[in-house]
């Protein structure tokens, strides 16, 4: 046969239950509270340092289209003076 469970080891049961939910609580859920914004200031400085990649990227790529596009318009210029 089974053991029967009183009430008494219920209510140890759920007081010990409790105790250790708390701890949990205070503890490891504070511990990972601390890590997730230490994550969130490291990818916010992250952030930073790309974006500023990026536009300095994007300014090479524009400067070089603009090479790009005054060479076509004088080359144009030359052929068309050229035929005339």
């Amino acid at each position: 046969m089974s053991k029967r469970i009183t009430n008494q080891e219920l209510k140890e049961d759920v007081i010990r239950l409790h105790v250790e939910t708390e701890q949990i609580k205070s503890q490891h859920l504070t511990h990972i509270h601390d890590c997730i914004h230490r994550l969130e200031d490291n990818i916010k400085d992250n952030r930073k340092f790309f974006q500023g990649r990026l536009d300095r990227l994007d300014n090479r790529i524009f400067w070089i289209l603009g090479m790009v596009l005054t060479t076509l318009v004088t080359i144009i210029g030359s052929i068309i003076s050229n035929n005339m």
